[in-house]
Parts: C-alpha cells; sequence; structure tokens
C-alpha cells in the first residue's frame, strides 16, 4: 500500500512539473517583406501619410527597422505562439486574436510584441493598458 501512495505521489508530482513548463513554440508565419508605419495608438493616436518613412522589413528571420533610408536598428527574429495577449495587455481580447508574438533578438526577457497580420496590415500591440497605456502600431505592406 505504500509503495501505491508513493508512486502515486511521484506521478501526481510529475505531471505537475511538465504541466508548469511554457513552450514557446516557433510557428512558420510569414511576415517577410517591407512594412511602412501607418497609425500608432497609446498615449497619443497619430496617423502616418505613406511615404513617411518609417519602415521595417523582415528577410528569413532578419529585421530591418529604417527612418528615411537610415537603419536603425537590426537583428534576427522569430515569431512563437503565445496567448497569453489578455493578461500581458490588461485588454479583453477575443479568442483567436493576437495569438502569436514576435521576438527580436532572442531577447525572451523583453516585453512581449504581439502581431496580427494579413496581406496588406500588421499590426503589433504590447504593454499593458492599465499601468502604462500600452500602444498599437498599423503597418501597411509596402
Amino acid at each position: 500500500m505504500k509503495k501505491i501512495v508513493v508512486f502515486f505521489c511521484f506521478g501526481i508530482l510529475l505531471l505537475f512539473i511538465i504541466s508548469c513548463k511554457k513552450e514557446t513554440r516557433v510557428v512558420s508565419i510569414s511576415i517577410e517583406g517591407s512594412w511602412e508605419l501607418r497609425q500608432t495608438n497609446g498615449m497619443l493616436s497619430i496617423t502616418y501619410p505613406p511615404g513617411n518613412g518609417h519602415i521595417i522589413k523582415f528577410n528569413s528571420g532578419n529585421y530591418e527597422r529604417s527612418l528615411n533610408g537610415q537603419i536603425t536598428q537590426s537583428g534576427r527574429y522569430r515569431i512563437v505562439q503565445d496567448t497569453t495577449v489578455s493578461s500581458a495587455t490588461c485588454l479583453v481580447i477575443p479568442a483567436g486574436q493576437y495569438t502569436h508574438r514576435i521576438i527580436y533578438d532572442n531577447n525572451m526577457a523583453s516585453e512581449k510584441v504581439f502581431i496580427e497580420f494579413s496581406a496588406n496590415k500588421l499590426t503589433f500591440l504590447s504593454g499593458c493598458f492599465a499601468y502604462d497605456a500600452g500602444s498599437f502600431a498599423d503597418y501597411a505592406r509596402q
């Protein structure tokens, strides 16, 4: 009887450890191409006209941010599945939206940046709107 209780407790402990392990599953969605900033929303809402020079390019796991033709940041990125958007942004997000996030330069400790995209629009969502106003940034495909 003692052996059964020990095995049962060990099994429960093992199940608990396995279920608590967080996975960051890399997914194969493609945002490759060149995108130009169209709108930001946070403390202020700003609309940018076409040709404003705020560009982000994604290509083969690399990214490049530029302003008026000058590269301001570059490195590697990856997109992972992440369903914690509501808790990370302090918003009620409908199921099935913002289920992926982008990780720049393998920095897992940075603020989570969630993405939604279609053929012509790429949206970034980050920050807790209840604490620091959070932000949306919409880009249009070039």
